[in-house]
């Protein structure tokens, strides 16, 4: 039992340490690009029949999806990471 105990441990530590390694984004750029991305989505549905609506449409969905997982690719290709620490 405890070493299934200390099994579960090492995961959630490992984990943790994953989720720190792959996070680039500062949470409050991860609020704005939620909130930046809901509206450029929405605003693309209204046009969604045009080439227009359906690009604004995926930079919304790119940047929901900055916010909601906290990793930005062009600020690992640049090297950059807004998390204080």
């Amino acid at each position: 039992m405890e070493s299934t105990i200390s099994f579960i441990k090492d995961k959630i530590y490992n984990a943790s340490e994953s989720i720190e390694e792959v996070q680039n984004v500062s949470n409050a750029e991860r609020l704005i690009s939620v909130l930046a991305g809901a509206l450029i989505t929405y605003y693309g549905m209204q046009k969604k029949e045009t080439v227009l609506g359906k690009g604004l449409i995926f930079v919304g969905g790119l940047l929901i999806t900055r916010g909601t997982t906290g990793f930005c690719p062009v600020n690992k290709a640049v090297n950059r990471n807004s998390i204080p620490g």
